[in-house]
């Protein structure tokens, strides 16, 4: 299995551990960062509605989980 690349935190510029990079390859922020800010991501679910058009009764078959990504604020130290 090939090792991870490290690379820069788009924060602080600290360089991000490769075990990180390994589990979360889309990952921009170090771990101190990404907790300083409150994630990276921002996650929201939402139902999937089977019932017919028009129907009022509501059959929800599953929910998808939609991923996007914050805006990054800058560290203000460097």
């Amino acid at each position: 299995m090939p090792q991870a690349e490290t690379r820069p935190c788009e924060r602080c510029g600290a360089m991000i551990p490769p075990e990180r990079v390994e589990v979360l390859p889309e990952t921009r922020l170090c771990v101190e960062c990404s907790k300083a800010v409150g994630g990276e991501f921002d996650l929201s679910i939402v139902p999937e509605n089977l019932a017919k058009a028009g129907s009022l009764k509501k059959n929800y078959g599953s929910f998808n989980v939609k991923k996007t990504r914050r805006q990054i604020p800058r560290d203000r130290k460097g």
